[in-house]
């Protein structure tokens, strides 16, 4: 979610909006206080170049980075947390050190050893050694919020975790896991927080994390603190003189991140310069198309780990494998590609996208073919007339496109446009499977570069994943999803992750899987350091950012 949001629907899809916190995840799909021009004209001085605007169309709603897990808020929140490592720039497979200056593996990959930089603190002076950082996953392994499966998948709990002197760190896996340094690099759940200053403001054995949600003070050891949140409007950040990489050559000294809700004003906000930088969620395809040709501005273009689909649930008309193919090929792939996405995107094969480690690029791929849709209709017994419900939050550009082609085969779709709050509610909700409709619109991508962690979500059975609004079981995904959880080695991973992808897609359909978007970062020309990575998407490397010459 990471889910995203808003609004899938048209084109304009978002990350996993809070994945698992409803509450979080209406505020994080634009649910937020207006925000009009005049309001935000006063956000940057005008001629300041050493401020940075970053403008998002929906307000974070939590800096605890142990807690949150939507990407809004993991944009301010990479100002003043750090983990061990993180991904290299644009690299999906290779990382740099961050707190950790080292590190390396056992033999068979089932202990994991990190060695520490010098001279590293908090922002509250106090040092960052190897305990702290055993404490801060202690913290995140024992609150069970947010985004912590990131690290328990592989740390089921913090006796694995050890600091046999000041600049080691330990993880004693108990068994071989390969894909535990892919973990480490994600920008969810893996920051190191000063355990000894959020205990201080403890409620009812909390961690802090009550008043970490909304306050930074001395917790990280970042470039950045964060000195003013107020949700739902702005978070400003400010330089930390402190910062162990110091801060030679080109930065910004003050970053302020401003949610603006309508996309024509973010627009009118770059093209007059007071907001730097936004992304694909907050702009319309169109709008994006038009601003490339505007000489103050450039538009950043890459196709990511972000996959678009249309869950379908496992019941009534739809219970069948045949019936739910049937749909797959009734979807009207290229006109919902060039006509909601201005064709900033493409179509996927399957469930995973292909920068995804685990992507098979043999995973069969649907065309538009009504002829073969009504022919698996009526193998499945879905008479003519049948009505589907459609759910969507937002545009309906897709769902009508889709009913065009369900009407030409006698299907009638009946489109259900709710607000977010009730979209995501039912969405993650727990009504049981006769009371879901049909379809609901939505996308997906990855905590970090791992299929598993990407389809797990999805259509896991029993408990049904987190993200399995279609009720969707198949009981040999099940095996193959812990065939890969638990895989020794890449070629045993590969084999179960390319048996998934057939059956999500041709066998037994769970989804219509119809884009992967571009993710568009449109920004002001004198904007330099900017670097998209396809795994850790709508966030920026603010300690890169610098302004330069346009």
């Amino acid at each position: 979610m990471t889910s995203h949001q808003f609004i899938a629907a048209s084109g304009l899809t978002t990350k996993q909006i809070d994945r698992r916190r409803l509450l979080q995840g209406a505020a994080a799909l634009g649910v937020g206080a207006s925000t009009g021009l005049a309001a935000i004209r006063t956000t940057r001085a005008q001629g300041d170049p050493a401020t940075l605007v970053i403008g998002l169309s929906g307000s974070p709603t939590d800096l605890d980075p142990h807690s949150q897990y939507d990407y809004r808020s993991v944009v301010p929140i990479r100002g003043p947390y750090e983990g061990l490592i993180i991904l290299k720039d644009s690299e999906t497979d290779q990382y740099d050190g961050v707190l950790a200056e080292t590190w390396e593996a056992n033999e068979d990959k089932s202990v994991w050893t990190f060695h520490l930089r010098d001279g590293v603190t908090f922002q509250d002076g106090s040092p960052c050694d190897a305990e702290a950082v055993r404490a801060s996953y202690e913290r995140l392994l024992t609150m069970q919020k947010g985004a912590y499966n990131v690290v328990a998948r592989f740390v089921p709990d913090a006796s694995h975790i050890s600091a046999p002197d000041a600049k080691t760190v330990v993880f004693d896996l108990g068994k071989p896991q390969p894909l535990f340094e892919s973990a480490m690099g994600a920008t969810y759940g893996t920051q190191v927080v000063n355990v000894k200053v959020a205990k201080e403001h403890e409620e009812d054995g909390d961690f802090g994390n009550t008043w970490m949600m909304t306050f930074a003070e001395g917790t990280g050891t970042g470039p950045y603190k964060i000195t003013d949140f107020q949700p739902g409007e702005t978070v400003t950040l400010e330089k930390f003189d402190g910062y162990w990489a110091g801060w030679e050559g080109d930065h910004f000294d003050k970053i302020i991140v401003r949610t603006v809700n309508e996309s024509q004003t973010m627009r009118q906000l770059l093209e007059t310069g007071e907001v730097d930088v936004t992304d694909r969620i907050a702009l319309l395809p169109e709008t994006v198309k038009d601003l490339e040709s505007n000489p103050d501005l450039k538009v950043d273009r890459k196709t990511t780990t972000e996959v678009v689909y249309m869950t379908m649930t496992e019941y009534g008309p739809l219970e069948s494998a045949e019936a739910r193919q049937a749909m797959c090929y009734a979807f009207p792939y290229a006109e919902v590609i060039q006509g909601a996405y201005a064709g900033y995107a493409k179509q996927p094969h399957g469930a995973v996208a292909e920068a995804t480690r685990g992507f098979d690029p043999a995973t069969f791929q649907y065309t538009t073919d009504l002829t073969k849709a009504k022919e698996l209709l009526t193998t499945a017994g879905v008479a003519e007339g049948t009505s589907l419900k459609l759910m969507v939050a937002g545009s309906t550009t897709i769902a009508e496109l889709f009913l065009a082609n369900l009407a030409e085969i006698g299907i009638t779709l009946d489109i259900q446009q709710v607000d977010t709050n009730l979209f995501t509610g039912t969405f993650y909700g727990d009504s049981p499977v006769e009371e879901r409709p049909a379809f609901m619109i939505w996308s997906w991508w990855p905590d970090y570069n791992d299929a598993w962690n990407h389809l797990d979500p999805q259509v896991s059975c029993d408990p049904h994943g987190s993200a399995n609004a279609g009720m969707y079981c198949n009981e040999r995904v099940d095996e193959l999803l812990k065939a890969s959880h638990d895989a020794a080695n890449p070629e045993d991973y590969q084999t179960a992750m390319s048996e998934i992808q057939q059956i999500l897609s041709r066998d037994d359909p769970s989804a219509i899987y119809y884009a992967e978007p571009e993710w568009t970062t449109t920004m002001r020309k004198d904007i330099q350091g900017f670097f998209l990575n396809p795994i850790n998407l709508g966030t920026y490397n603010l300690y890169k950012l610098h302004r330069g010459t346009a």
